[in-house]
């Protein structure tokens, strides 16, 4: 298994029964009917309801809420009934104090729900004791954190070693305070910012006591009102003019941009049915570079979707020119040139150059301005950016950071493009995948696609690269059948909009041979790989570490035919392009080295198997870190390796 970029149906906010579950031990009884009644009667403000966040678009009202005290039939199966309820409910509210703690109830709907929902799905309210009071020599009777709540579960269903690192709401007078921490749990509910409910509910308590205040004093200022009213009517009108002319005068330019570039074709000496999108796309570069070098603002914004085309196309090194000639220009053009320079660092990515890549991030973020509260989708867009490339160079816990940036960025942006919320779930989805929370992962993905269906439509090709991110979480998994049909549908989509040299059908095709080869239908695998390493060899014209990740499953795939040598030589040369790519140690460095102890073991050198587990298993410790997913599972199959030497040892 290469590290790369318990099913859960599709959720979206309709999805659930319940909006969410509240945990609670019996001596919490009245809290709990509190919160809940709190929860339940809660009025959206107004101009928050129907604003799309990360859970959809926000109601009016958060119904129904489940605690099941209240909510159990007497169908005498409590069990079951608690369980399909917890599967049900979006959110898991937990009550923490030291009942709830020392509570076997609380624990095991935690674990149930985070097995199925994943860690980030739980919200926490504390009434009583101290949080993580556990770590204080004798303060073992003060913890209100269950211990499901402190600790993540792990791929199979149970709790883990590791830290959750909960952060709760505290719902006491002497900390938020009832009101405070209820809107909280509500932000939390909905995906929208604490301020913006904060801010929204003070307007709402102002303008109800200010309106008999205002009856009073309305004789007085009625006519300086109106005449205020007035004026700024007419500010407002020349600033909105004042902008028309602006985008009217860009709508012309581009206008007239784009009908001479096709004026260019010459009927005289060219035929017009030979002329190629990239004949256009080159002299539109060309010609943006040379027409609008006055106005820098229209150039980057046809450079960025200029890149954009060039990138669809798989043509990267075009992209890359375009885009690098016009740096000046994109630099002069302040936020305006900052989506062309983000196109630029995407291109950087995928031709391997992560260096390059995070470094034009920056630079664009410094076009943005110094304003953190300006610019929130161009914020966003950075963001995620970065966070793909961070993921790229295994700096997972930078890229989380990078995402979760970009969510609340996109989330507060009123101007943020279709698809944006959806592409920060893919990633984190991935994130989740990788760190072996498998049924989390799919929550993630699932609501990815079904937002990307939803707002680009489902044939679209980023609903092609949701089922391809599926797939990928379904194949770490180990569900190879459910990512062989994942895989299959990411494929039709692309094949109907990518050309057939494209390295992102490329990408899809490696992932489809590293399927069948598990699947252990080797002459398909073959196949799909052999005619991945093509695209990405024409597409890139030299080493890439995509090149490398499939040339692995080849060389397994030659192992498995009884050819060693050959599979020795295949990755020999995927090291050649992991090495060109990433320039130092990389964790596919320490998984090459286990792949190779595997083929070795295979042949029966079983020393020198034994020698690259060792240094692979090294690699990945340094890289990813010992408790990693990746590399606890690599270490398994080192284990393997060793065992089977034993038993050979013992045997003669």
């Amino acid at each position: 298994m290469t590290l790369a970029d318990t099913e859960s149906a599709t959720r979206t906010d309709t999805a659930y029964a319940y909006r969410a579950f509240i945990s609670y031990s019996h001596r919490d009884k009245e809290i709990a009917q509190r919160l809940h009644r709190a929860i339940e009667s809660y009025r959206i403000p107004s101009k928050l309801i129907g604003k799309v966040t990360a859970l959809g678009r926000t109601p009016r009202r958060l119904r129904p809420i489940f605690r099941d005290r209240e909510e159990l039939p007497a169908s005498g199966d409590l069990s079951a009934e608690l369980t399909r309820a917890l599967q049900q409910s979006m959110f898991l509210i937990v009550i923490c104090s030291p009942a709830s703690a020392r509570s076997r109830w609380v624990n095991e709907e935690i674990r149930q729900f985070k097995a199925v929902h994943g860690d980030s799905r739980v919200l926490a309210l504390v009434v009583d004791g101290e949080p993580n009071a556990t770590e204080v020599p004798g303060l073992d009777h003060r913890e209100c954190f269950p211990e499901a709540l402190r600790l993540r579960v792990g791929p199979d269903g149970q709790l883990s070693d590791v830290p959750a690192e909960p952060i709760a709401a505290d719902y006491r007078r002497e900390a938020d305070g009832p009101r405070l921490a209820t809107q909280k749990l509500i932000a939390g509910l909905t995906g929208l910012k604490l301020d913006d409910l904060v801010q929204r509910e003070t307007q709402r308590r102002i303008a109800q006591a200010t309106a008999v205040a205002v009856g009073a004093v309305m004789g007085m200022v009625v006519t300086g009102g109106l005449a205020f009213y007035a004026n700024s009517l007419r500010i407002e009108a020349d600033r909105q003019r004042t902008i028309a002319q602006h985008e009217a005068a860009a709508a012309r330019a581009a206008s007239d941009y784009l009908v001479g570039t096709f004026e260019l074709s010459n009927p005289a000496t060219e035929n017009p049915r030979t002329i190629t999108a990239l004949t256009i796309l080159g002299r539109s570069a060309e010609r943006a570079r040379r027409e609008l070098a006055g106005q820098p603002a229209i150039e980057a914004r046809l450079l960025a979707t200029l890149g954009r085309a060039y990138i669809n196309l798989g043509l990267l090194n075009e992209a890359q020119a375009s885009l690098e000639s016009a740096m000046p220009t994109l630099e002069k053009a302040g936020p305006d040139g900052v989506d062309a320079l983000l196109v630029l660092a995407q291109t950087y990515g995928a031709q391997g150059s992560l260096d390059k890549a995070l470094e034009t991030v920056r630079r664009s973020e410094g076009l943005i301005g110094p304003n953190p509260e300006s610019n929130a989708n161009l914020r966003g867009a950075a963001a995620l950016t970065r966070g793909r490339i961070l993921v790229n160079a295994s700096r997972l816990k930078e890229g989380v950071a990078a995402f979760d940036q970009a969510m609340y960025h996109f989330r507060r942006a009123e101007d943020a493009p279709p698809g944006s919320v959806a592409r920060v779930l893919n990633n984190r989805g991935l994130l989740l995948s990788d760190d072996g929370q498998f049924a989390a992962a799919e929550a993630s993905l699932q609501e990815s696609l079904a937002l990307f269906q939803k707002e680009l439509g489902p044939e679209h090709l980023q609903s092609g690269k949701a089922w391809f991110a599926l797939a990928q979480n379904s194949f770490n998994a180990g569900d190879l059948r459910k990512a062989q049909r994942q895989i299959a549908e990411a494929l039709r989509i692309e094949r109907k909009v990518l050309d057939r040299d494209n390295p992102i059908l490329a990408d899809t095709l490696s992932m489809q041979g590293q399927i069948f080869q598990g699947l252990g239908q080797l002459t398909e695998a073959e196949r799909s790989l052999r005619e991945a390493v093509a695209i990405y060899r024409q597409a890139f014209g030299g080493p890439h570490f995509l090149i490398g990740i499939a040339e692995v499953y080849l060389a397994l795939i030659e192992s498995e035919r009884g050819q060693p040598d050959a599979a020795l030589a295949t990755l020999a040369d995927a090291k050649k392009n992991y090495d060109a790519s990433y320039g130092k140690t990389h964790p596919n460095h320490g998984d090459l080295l286990v792949n190779r102890a595997k083929i070795l073991a295979k042949a029966g050198r079983l020393t020198e198997a034994r020698k690259d587990c060792a240094a692979g298993m090294a690699i990945l410790t340094d890289t990813l870190g010992a408790d990693a997913s990746f590399t606890r599972q690599l270490g398994a199959e080192c284990k393997a390796i060793a065992q089977q030497g034993e038993r050979r040892v013992a045997a003669n």
